[in-house]
């Protein structure tokens, strides 16, 4: 790789390797403060308390600026030079320019002797790269890179992605690795020397990989406490795992989720479905071996078929006791209130969970190409009439202390539901509504709507639990869902 080595012109005859599209493109970010209050000592007749400070405290500075402002502090004079190829290396190429990125991060990546604390590559195109440092890879691989992100936005075809070098698999200092749009490498199907002793995040996005390639990963991480799947090419997902406490499932084909062997799992979060899971072709949830399994959703009677030990739970069949998940206190659905078969299994899913103390219930829109959707007259006394003769449901009438009710509508079906729990839910404290973005006077009709029923007891009850909120900041997103230190993923930031 041919290398420039000029830079600004300095009085000593030392030259700066840092590449001058860094040092000089005027489009390129300022330098962050601290980095600013360093350059405006250059003038100042007084003391350079800066320049006093000792080099591991000037390293610390400069690790957390850009690798643009990071570099740019090599022209502040000679003592300044070494400390930048001294410092951990953070590099995300979105703080680079556009005309620059795809010249500028081969070279970054082979003037920095290491090590790399993180290494963001999102917008480079890795055609580009290969081409001007082939060994890329194995410079992560040897570099003790902690945080790592790799991906390729810039995919040659919509059937085909790059293959992911397999020096990516060995980088054994990782922390965290997320990885986006790649084809795994057929050798990690044939047993390909890959550990992650310090792995403790992993984010798959877009990948074309194998349930043997997932499984493998799974293993060969032994401190992983949080996946993120979504978009990957799998069919199966098996978790086994000593350490995992939190699994973020997104849109995906996969047929089958199976939660085996999993002591710390704490949560277990459902993204959006695949359009294709709907009707036989449900995803099947397994739920095997989770004893501390505490946070559950979205779960969805149209898009998942729950299966708890070796019991799925069916809309017609009376599911036994042993179906039950006691240790999980906040569980979400989504239903569609308008389909009667999703409020049955709305009620046997609500059986399975007997502990659950938070409610989350996602109202879906009422849409006629839905099967089984029909919003008739007719069909509503029929969800009265169910919800009237349903047996006592044991989280309900114990434990449930506080329902949020998300995007409600207003529908006749969804306030017979409310009425259900007014009579079914005597440990209820906080019963909150979200109303859907389009139904700004719904406090108004929610009171209107009351009177209309007749019912002076749901009346009553109403005013001591009930808070239908005007505005709401939704904060519920893959972030959310994987940071553990939120008791609450599902839970939004509401002003009433």
């Amino acid at each position: 790789m041919r290398k420039e080595v000029g830079g600004p012109r300095e009085t000593s005859p030392a030259r700066s390797s840092i590449p001058p599209e860094i040092l000089r493109n005027p489009r390129l970010p300022t330098m962050a403060d601290g980095a600013a209050s360093v350059v405006s000592t250059a003038g100042y007749d007084g003391d350079d308390r800066i320049s006093a400070l000792h080099d591991d405290l000037l390293c610390a500075i400069i690790s957390r600026l850009s690798v643009t402002d990071a570099a740019r502090t090599t022209t502040l004079g000679p003592r300044w030079r070494h400390l930048w190829h001294s410092t951990p290396l953070a590099l995300d190429d979105a703080d680079l320019h556009k005309s620059v990125r795809d010249a500028v991060v081969p070279r970054i990546l082979a003037d920095h002797p290491g090590p790399f604390r993180s290494v963001i590559l999102a917008e480079v195109r890795f055609a580009s790269l290969d081409h001007e440092l082939a060994e890329w890879p194995s410079l992560l691989a040897t570099k003790g890179i902690q945080i790592l992100a790799l991906v390729n936005k810039h995919i040659q075809s919509h059937h085909t992605s790059r293959r992911l070098p397999a020096e990516i698999l060995r980088c054994v200092s990782l922390q965290r690795l997320l990885l986006g749009f790649w084809t795994f490498p057929v050798d990690l199907s044939r047993g390909a020397d890959v550990i992650f002793p310090h792995l403790q995040r992993l984010n798959m996005i877009g990948n074309a990989m194998s349930d043997h390639d997932l499984e493998y990963l799974l293993a060969a991480s032994p401190v992983l406490k949080i996946i993120t799947l979504a978009r990957n090419k799998l069919k199966h997902v098996h978790l086994r795992s000593q350490s995992l406490q939190c699994v973020v499932i997104g849109r995906s084909a996969v047929k089958e989720v199976a939660v085996m062997e999993t002591p710390l799992l704490d949560r277990l979060i459902l993204l959006e479905p695949s359009p294709s899971a709907v009707g036989s072709a449900r995803l099947r949830i397994k739920i095997a071996c989770a004893a501390n399994l505490r946070v559950l959703g979205y779960l969805e009677p149209r898009a998942h078929k729950l299966q708890i030990g070796y019991e799925v739970i069916e809309p017609n069949i009376m599911a036994s006791p042993r179906a039950v998940l006691p240790s999980v206190k906040i569980l979400a659905l989504k239903v569609n209130f308008g389909v009667f078969g999703e409020v049955n299994m709305l009620a046997r899913f609500l059986r399975c969970f007997p502990n659950v103390d938070t409610l989350h219930i996602e109202s879906l829109p009422h849409d006629p190409s839905i099967p089984g959707y029909e919003l008739t007259g007719e069909l509503q006394e029929y969800h009265a009439k169910f919800w009237q003769g349903v047996s006592p449901i044991k989280c309900l009438r114990s434990h449930v202390n506080r329902m949020v009710l998300h995007k409600y509508r207003g529908y006749q079906n969804e306030f017979e539901f409310l009425k259900f729990i007014a009579k079914d839910a005597p440990e209820l404290q906080s019963l909150v509504l979200v109303p859907h973005e389009e139904s700004f006077t719904l406090p108004d009709e929610m009171n209107e709507m009351i009177d209309r029923l007749g019912c002076p007891r749901f009346r009553a009850w109403t005013s001591k639990v009930l808070l239908v909120l005007t505005k709401v900041d939704i904060g519920f997103g893959v972030m959310t869902a994987s940071d553990l230190t939120v008791e609450d993923p599902f839970r939004c930031s509401m002003h009433g």
